[in-house]
């Protein structure tokens, strides 16, 4: 999904709103609000708007990212209940 951010010739963009900021992550902007309220997700505070840095929320995702683990085998195909 890509993210459409307008900037300058030559200026990269970095700070994004809400609506930008949840098409980003893959989620609602009423979702990020919640987060922000819970104060789960780093923001920027300008005055009355609420911004994100672009560099924190890739920091977020990889700090979120959970390793697979490896399950190990049945005995017979199925486990027994105890």
């Amino acid at each position: 999904m890509a993210v459409k951010l307008r900037a300058s010739p030559g200026k990269q963009v970095r700070l994004l709103t809400v609506r930008q900021a949840a098409e980003y992550l893959g989620t609602t902007p009423s979702t990020l609000y919640s987060k922000i309220w819970r104060r789960e997700v780093p923001f920027i505070k300008w005055g009355r708007s609420v911004r994100f840095d672009i560099v924190d929320l890739d920091e977020l995702i990889a700090k979120s990212k959970v390793a697979p683990q490896e399950v190990p085998a049945l005995r017979d195909g199925f486990q027994r209940r105890k």
